[in-house]
């Protein structure tokens, strides 16, 4: 059953936003004409237990299984974590945080390209299920518990965080925090531009795990509102197959044809102020 159509204050510029018509996994997405960004206010106050996205098939099959045979080259090429080697350029003894770590995947490609890595989560299991296999530290803390103890980072990373927050400029400033003055901020989110994004029925990419769904406008709103400056953004073009057989049928036949990969993510790029 839909929701009534009414305002709801937007989490990104604060302008009023409406229903859009559109439900996600049972959630109502509002549209916020100033910024563009979309998001299931309904979803706002559900708890989700991420231990348990975390012990999902999905997960298990994405990012645990192999761990002890992973490839920090093949991992640092992945589509997603290849944006941020393009656009953030290493330097000697450079500290790199990344927040909401999961398992630890993106930092055996960082730590294997020269910097000097610390992933961090808010899951107990999946820092216990990473930590075995990662030759860097992975800790089970908040990014407030690092800055109270003066911990500071030249670049810290937030690969698909964004989108699951009900304050991402908060979230942002926060962060901020813990980065060195003139540091510099990477994220990445699913892109509501895809079709691949918008007509997912995968759980752990629906409300009320997924709360927001950007554009690169909305995106680069978010990173500017926070208060990094020289912010730019990008596609990430990557072809998952589908766990649908019809829509598996649809990509190996677009794979077969040679058409362009899906647009499936976006990057932000930024720094904080010198």
């Amino acid at each position: 059953m839909l929701e009534a159509a009414t305002t709801s204050s937007c989490p990104v510029c604060k302008h009023d936003a409406r229903p859009e018509g559109v439900n996600l996994g049972g959630y109502q997405l509002y549209h916020c004409s100033h910024c563009t960004v979309r998001f299931a206010p309904r979803a706002f106050s559900v708890p989700v237990d991420y231990d348990r996205v975390y012990q999902s098939a999905e997960y298990d099959s994405e990012q645990v299984r192999g761990l002890q045979f992973l490839d920090p080259e093949k991992i640092a090429e992945h589509p997603t974590y290849r944006s941020f080697f393009r656009q953030v350029h290493h330097f000697p003894r450079a500290r790199l945080l990344d927040v909401g770590c999961g398992v630890g995947r993106f930092g055996h490609g960082a730590h294997a390209r020269g910097w000097d890595v610390t992933g961090i989560d808010v899951s107990a299991r999946a820092i216990e299920s990473g930590r075995p296999f990662a030759p860097f530290p992975l800790r089970v803390a908040t990014i407030e518990e690092l800055g109270a103890v003066g911990e500071r980072f030249d670049v810290v990373t937030a690969f698909e965080v964004l989108e699951h927050l009900s304050s991402p400029v908060e979230f942002l400033r926060t962060l901020q925090q813990v980065v060195l003055p003139g540091g510099q901020v990477f994220c990445t989110v699913p892109n509501w531009n895809s079709a691949f994004v918008r007509n997912s029925t995968r759980p752990d990419w629906l409300p009320p795990i997924h709360l927001l769904f950007f554009n690169p406008e909305s995106l680069r709103t978010v990173a500017e509102r926070s208060g990094l400056v020289g912010v730019t953004t990008g596609i990430i073009q990557s072809d998952p197959v589908p766990t649908d057989a019809l829509r598996r049928a649809r990509w190996l036949a677009r794979r077969l044809l040679g058409r362009p990969q899906e647009p499936l993510g976006l990057w932000v790029h930024g720094r904080t102020a010198a």
